[in-house]
């Protein structure tokens, strides 16, 4: 098969799961089957073969077979969270096409057509948006707001970097063009001021929609980004760098503090999310090879943490309902297992040891080379406030009552969080052998990186 299958294919059953969507069983198992078919033929295909498609060309590397793979695995987690939080309505189908147009946004060659597909990926999971919540509303159409704003950046940008291969004199252009960067990918990533669309997304409950784009979106953003430097190195510079640090570390700081501040479980989760990702964008934009290597371990050792506390809350539910009806007493190990998975699944998005996020958040804390304290005091407010935001919610949590699941759904909450515990505490306790294998993915991007 052709490279461009894996963005065919799960376009092609989006479209069945939308005819279908009321159909339970159907949704969630064609969900299944497509991600993981789709993650299967990415780590088949040949690498470095360019095929024509469309009067484009597509072409499949190592690093992009990595992120294809990653991408189909966890969307194809978030579906059977779907089937355990019962939102296998909404979610399924938008997932797919998002993830059929991200794969197009990772396999074409065309640096100005990947860039112009990216919005239009995150378009389509708009529609993953229950209508339930206020705030889950509220929160996709500022997003969808930010998504779309920075569209012209990148024809423009790319315009420019051909006039200066015109009069490569004029420096000046350079500069310009790189600072033109630094607009799409703090809006694509939502990075402060804008980071409050998705901590509002999930805000009153868990949405799916948001946890994908904690997970999925995030890594291809940061993809295209080191894509663009790489086909245009020109565009990495200083300024521009530095720049996307600092919204990274307000971003950081300002998600950890208002932690403390939010009253439901999954609020603090996004307050999570969106911390981690302002301290792994400081890494991958450290100018260094181990800050990049330590921000992509970061994005990592994230996206297992937001899965892990995501199942938990799905499953919560589900769990307290059946300690309740099974046994009464104190003894609620169901609940119990669940608050703890959700526990460490925030607890490694807050930089604790010996979880992954501590090991990430080392490594970048060296490569910055901080000679003043101001940022340690800034990540250590960031960790106070997710960790008391989540004893004051993690409290709730352990009281709050739910439904019990289905019976054919019984055991496969548990045994998903389970897994997931197991593989979040895996990366804690093989963090430097992980950062390792990502050295070997990352070989032709570490010349980028002299500094």
């Amino acid at each position: 098969m052709k490279p461009y299958w894996l963005s065919v294919l799960p376009l092609g059953a989006a479209a069945i799961i939308f005819i279908v969507r009321r159909q339970r069983p159907l949704v969630v198992g064609l969900g299944l089957a497509t991600t993981l078919a789709c993650a299967r033929l990415s780590l088949s295909l040949p690498l470095d073969s360019v095929t024509s498609f469309m009067g484009q060309q597509w072409m499949l590397d190592q690093l992009g077979q990595v992120l294809l793979a990653f991408i189909y695995v966890t969307t194809a987690i978030m579906v059977a969270i779907a089937a355990v939080a019962e939102q296998e309505e909404w979610f399924p189908a938008p997932a797919l096409a998002s993830c059929g147009l991200l794969s197009a946004v990772v396999l074409l060659r065309s640096v100005l057509l990947s860039f112009m597909l990216l919005p239009a990926a995150l378009l389509v999971l708009i529609l993953a948006t229950s209508p339930s919540s206020p705030s889950t509303v509220r929160g996709a159409s500022r997003f969808l707001t930010w998504i779309t704003l920075p569209i012209l950046c990148v024809p423009v940008t790319l315009t420019i970097l051909e006039r200066f291969a015109l009069s490569p004199d004029e420096l000046v252009l350079a500069d310009l063009s790189a600072w033109l960067v630094v607009p799409p990918i703090i809006l694509w990533l939502t990075l402060f001021p804008f980071d409050g669309a998705t901590r509002l997304w999930s805000r009153d409950s868990l949405s799916l929609a948001s946890v994908f784009l904690w997970t999925v979106k995030d890594s291809v953003v940061v993809y295209l980004l080191l894509f663009l430097w790489r086909q245009n190195p020109v565009l990495y510079t200083e300024s521009a760098t530095v720049a996307l640090g600092i919204a990274g570390l307000v971003t950081a700081v300002v998600s950890g503090v208002l932690a403390f501040a939010q009253s439901s479980p999954s609020a603090v989760l996004a307050c999570a999310a969106m911390s981690e990702l302002g301290i792994a964008m400081q890494g991958v934009t450290t100018s260094s090879i181990d800050g990049l290597l330590s921000g992509v371990f970061l994005l990592l050792s994230r996206s297992v943490a937001v899965l892990l506390a995501s199942s938990a809350l799905a499953a919560a539910h589900g769990a307290f309902a059946r300690d309740t009806e099974s046994n009464p007493g104190p003894l609620r190990w169901r609940s119990l297992a669940v608050l703890i998975a959700f526990a460490v699944g925030v607890l490694a998005m807050a930089g604790m040891p010996p979880l992954g996020g501590f090991l990430g958040r080392k490594q970048i804390y060296a490569a910055l080379q901080a000679k003043e304290p101001y940022l340690l005091l800034a990540w250590w407010s960031a960790s106070a406030g997710i960790v008391l935001g989540l004893v004051r919610t993690g409290w709730s949590l352990w009281h709050a009552k739910g439904q019990p699941p289905s019976v054919h759904l019984r055991d496969l909450p548990l045994l998903l969080v389970l897994c997931l515990l197991l593989l979040c505490l895996w990366i804690g306790y093989r963090s430097q052998a992980i950062v390792n294998l990502i050295s070997d993915l990352f070989r032709d991007l570490l010349p980028l990186f002299p500094l």
